[in-house]
């Protein structure tokens, strides 16, 4: 079943869908929905409720709740990404699939080494990675939509988190790998993680000392090379096994 997030609180059991709304627009012009069919819709409260068409013309869809659902399916502890704007739509595929994984948050921001600069396009590229993040989020069924952040490099080091990791190759090269899993594993519920990963060129020795200063800690990804796109995929995937799945 099509799924939706809704800028609006549910608190009755009817509600509407105005013309120019994108849900309106893909429920009711692109799946051609008629009084009588259903979907799933999260509010900005996080309830998941089954509502049908009641009426639709070309000005509104109403809409009333037929049920009420109670899903787990975010990750139990807060992921922030740390990541480098890529080349070409790298940023755009990483984005979607760090939102099927579970990812909270992701901040882009321009590193020593980054071939790719967002700055005289930031509102058009935020946006448009918004929009993935919103796309992915249905499409994978979750109750909340990735916050996407363009920040500048001293802003990114002011990230709270209860663990701070930033993956670093030399770690991996010197047969660092475990402490990526220790880290993860004393995470409890409800507490936040903030990963960081380089660009295509990597990260800089005085990025490492700037990180360190803020108490993130290095850690190893296995003893592969990684691309930047890839890197975070992987830790999501990690985490997912670590917390979910064991």
């Amino acid at each position: 079943m099509q799924r939706y997030f809704l800028n609006q609180t549910l608190d009755t059991n009817q509600f509407e869908l105005v013309k120019d709304s994108d849900t309106y627009q893909h429920f009711g012009r692109v799946l051609r929905a008629k009084v009588g069919s259903q979907a799933e819709f999260v509010d900005q409260q996080q309830r998941l409720v089954i509502a049908k068409v009641d009426s639709i013309d070309s000005e509104k869809m109403t809409l009333t709740i037929v049920k009420e659902l109670n899903q787990q399916v975010e990750l139990s502890v807060a992921v922030t990404l740390v990541v480098s704007p890529l080349k070409n739509d790298r940023s755009d595929w990483l984005v979607q699939k760090a939102t099927e994984l579970g990812v909270s948050r992701i901040v882009f921001t321009s590193m020593a080494r980054s071939v790719v600069n967002w700055e005289k396009q930031a509102a058009k590229k935020q946006a448009r990675l918004e929009k993935i993040a919103l796309a992915a989020a249905q499409q994978s069924h979750r109750l909340v939509v990735p916050k996407i952040d363009l920040l500048k490099l001293e802003q990114t080091f002011q990230i709270k988190s209860d663990i701070a990791l930033v993956a670093w190759e030399e770690s991996a090269k010197e047969g660092e790998a475990s402490r990526f899993v220790q880290e993860v594993s004393t995470l409890k519920s409800g507490q936040s993680l903030c990963l960081w990963f380089g660009p295509e060129g990597g990260l800089s020795s005085d990025e490492i000392k700037q990180l360190s200063q803020a108490d993130y800690k290095p850690v190893g990804l296995g003893p592969r090379i990684l691309r930047a796109e890839t890197a975070p995929i992987y830790a999501l995937s990690g985490i997912s096994v670590l917390t979910e799945l064991q």
